[in-house]
């Protein structure tokens, strides 16, 4: 029997990937939904953008043509257009926010049916030096603890590993939105390289060379 009572089938290793299999079987149709839902988000933002500008170039052609300050309309159109943007952002953060808290829950349970806490840093894939788990566990803190994180200077040692993970795993590209909690969709982006299916074979990678870590430690 496992810790938590469930039946054990074969060794730790052996156990916790079935396990980890049958969670994924049961979510991976929830996942696809969210990181999907996140990238129309984007999209819906970037479309956005050249609607903002639009109004833009709209009041630029009214002043041209000596019209004086734009009317209220167009002072309607611009709070439109930024409103539907700052939602579409909000999404995608609260979308690619709920993704990692789940694969943070389905490979943390696999660390501890393998009790691979050992290995959890030091197996591949990396990213910027960093394991595919301890990326997903730290972007899941940010998002679950924003608030905190938000209100906490200088950080606790604890939040200060997890945005050290969050800033080297995102070196080089441009600074994480500031509606994106835990830099989620930012994670995301470098895990998955822009597919659910890339994310999830770099998260199945992880997972079967963990087990294989933690099989070979066990005496």
């Amino acid at each position: 029997m496992t810790r938590d009572g469930d039946i054990q089938h074969g060794d730790i290793a052996y156990n916790g990937l079935f396990r980890l299999v049958q969670m994924w079987r049961y979510s991976e149709p929830h996942l696809r939904y969210l990181f999907a839902t996140m990238g129309g988000m984007l999209s819906q933002r970037n479309a956005l953008d050249d609607a903002l500008n639009a109004v833009g170039d709209n009041v630029h052609e009214e002043m041209m043509r000596g019209h004086g300050m734009p009317s209220s309309a167009f002072g309607e159109a611009l709070h439109d257009v930024l409103d539907r943007q700052a939602a579409a952002v909000f999404g995608a953060g609260i979308y690619a926010g709920s993704l990692m808290l789940m694969l943070s829950t389905v490979l943390l349970r696999l660390k501890d049916d393998i009790q691979g806490k050992e290995q959890w840093t030091t197996v591949r894939p990396f990213f910027n030096g960093h394991s595919v788990g301890a990326i997903i566990e730290a972007g899941a803190n940010g998002f679950r603890h924003a608030d905190e994180w938000a209100k906490t200077r200088p950080p606790t040692t604890q939040q200060k590993r997890s945005q050290d993970i969050i800033e080297a795993a995102l070196y080089g590209r441009p600074p994480p939105d500031d509606s994106s909690p835990g830099a989620c969709v930012e994670l995301l982006a470098v895990l998955g390289g822009g597919t659910f299916e890339g994310l999830a074979s770099n998260v199945f990678a992880f997972a079967h060379n963990l087990a294989t870590e933690a099989r070979a430690k066990v005496p």
